[in-house]
């Protein structure tokens, strides 16, 4: 059985054993986090930046590299010791993010959006905006110092206390690759054993050092920090901060900065030359706190500046610019019925459709997989499909879904299936357009994300879905809408003698 064919598959571990065992637990849920948050909070009264940090070092900044980012100062460690035992037990099982030979990853949790965090990052990069917060406008020493003979050689310029985080797990990773001990770059994304209580997250393939839910908390830390560093006096504690950014309506009310749009809001922050930068001075610092290990030996000058470029570069084009796609598990889609037919890529054609039914657009995480569970029972009961139609699903929710996916021939566009990817956005678009973001989601992230990762041929060509089929869909309104994209072309055919185009 190929690795892709895992797409097919929820990789759901309910086993009553699992459920015994994890009964007594707290489920790990980023509203989890936010309780223990908030009785850490009213413990430490008038001190609000402290137990988020205090938190931070408990749960992720173990290492001697973690301790050599720049972070508030704080008294000795608390202990936590006014906690439950439950509490503390929580916390233990996040801390040191890593994942095992099975595939496990630990120090993770779910958030409401249906996406993953890993903690450590997220913490740091608030723990970082508390930094700057607290610097104002005192510049920074420019220089670290040298970690082994502690003086203030200048060998590695300041890393930015926002992307320390994110900067330093990016140098690990890249390191680790070109040393060829780690045999993926990035990635991947995983499963949930349950949506409802989660408590164990199995990756789809082989893990790299930094999976997808380390650049999400990462790309959040950066989010949260900026927000904390350019607003001295609000929110009230970090667990309001926390719930505003991934369960409410986002930072100070705006539904944008919410953690469904952190690719977008994390490139309105971070320019790749300032990652560049950052990654180059955690290289550095790498270097002097390993300076005999293994990872860069022999690595000059111009083997480091190519190392950057292609970092930042990998990281940007599958992190920035390929949009979020909500994995089968996570939507909780039944398997397959039958034998999927592979695709052969790359492919030529995308072919746009509107769902009709449902009818509007969802908002949030839960309608959006109610809506593609309710479209795959129709597609396979009532019509008696494999499984639903579409090869991805475009939420009203900042997310993409997986449908039949990149890898296998869908029943979205009759005698074309296998010709092209079947992308529907969810919502009927006779007399309105979707949202502006999810036009882009397809527009400017999808399509070009494809054709780079050669799933589409770089002259693909987008046709609505009646340009092929006798059907209304996608809607006039969305049809007019894609005839502007890049891409799309008129189809032409005879008829009774006569050309007709469309």
């Amino acid at each position: 059985m190929s690795l892709a064919w895992l797409g097919f598959v929820p990789v759901l571990l309910c086993a009553s054993w699992q459920t015994e065992n994890n009964a007594d637990k707290f489920p790990l849920r980023m509203d989890s986090v936010i309780g223990v948050l908030e009785d850490m909070e009213s413990h430490l009264e008038g001190t609000p930046d402290l137990p988020v940090i205090e938190l931070f070092r408990e749960i992720g900044c173990k290492s001697e590299f973690c301790q050599l980012s720049p972070l508030p100062a704080t008294p000795a460690s608390l202990n936590l010791p006014y906690l439950s035992e439950k509490q503390r037990s929580f916390l233990r099982h996040l801390q040191n993010h890593k994942s095992n030979g099975s595939w496990v990853e630990y120090g993770a949790v779910l958030t409401p959006d249906g996406t993953t965090v890993a903690l450590s990052p997220l913490l740091g990069g608030i723990a970082g905006g508390l930094k700057r917060r607290q610097e104002g406008a005192v510049p920074a020493p420019p220089w670290l110092k040298d970690p082994v003979n502690n003086t203030q050689a200048e060998l590695c310029p300041k890393m930015d206390s926002l992307l320390a985080p994110l900067a330093t797990d990016l140098a690990v990773a890249f390191s680790l690759y070109h040393a060829g001990q780690a045999s993926v770059l990035l990635g991947p994304n995983g499963c949930w054993d349950n949506i409802s209580a989660p408590h164990t997250f199995t990756l789809l393939s082989p893990p790299s050092p930094l999976s997808d839910a380390v650049i999400n908390g990462a790309m959040d830390g950066v989010i949260l920090g900026t927000y904390l560093a350019k607003n001295a006096s609000s929110p009230s504690s970090i667990s309001n901060l926390l719930n505003e950014y991934y369960a409410g309506e986002g930072l100070a009310g705006d539904n944008r900065t919410r953690s469904n749009f952190r690719r977008r809001n994390f490139a309105d922050l971070v320019s790749e030359g300032k990652l560049r930068e950052q990654l180059e001075s955690s290289l550095c610092l790498l270097r002097h706190l390993h300076s005999s290990h293994p990872l860069l030996n022999g690595t000059g000058h111009k083997d480091v500046a190519s190392l950057v470029v292609q970092a930042v570069e990998e990281f940007t084009a599958q992190y920035v610019e390929c949009p979020a796609i909500i994995p089968r598990c996570m939507w909780e889609a039944q398997p397959y019925r039958g034998t999927p037919t592979q695709l052969q890529l790359p492919l030529s054609f995308v072919y746009i459709h509107h769902t009709h039914r449902p009818r509007k657009p969802c908002r949030t995480f839960p309608e959006c997989a109610a809506d593609m569970r309710s479209m795959q029972h129709f597609h396979q009961v009532v019509r008696g499909w494999d499984d639903i139609g579409y090869s991805f699903v475009v939420g009203g929710d900042g997310y993409i879904y997986q449908g039949r996916g990149w890898q296998w021939v869908g029943a979205h566009t009759l005698g074309h299936n296998s010709k092209g990817y079947g992308v529907s956005f969810i919502g009927d678009y006779m007399e309105v357009l979707p949202d502006g973001f999810a036009l882009e989601l397809v527009k400017d992230n999808f399509l070009q994300c494809a054709a780079r990762g050669s799933r589409l041929k770089a002259n693909y060509t987008v046709y609505g879905h009646r340009q092929v089929v006798p059907t209304l869909c996608p809607g006039d309104r969305l049809f007019q809408e894609i005839k502007t994209w890049t891409g799309f072309k008129e189809r032409c055919f005879m008829k009774q003698g006569i050309r007709h185009c469309v």
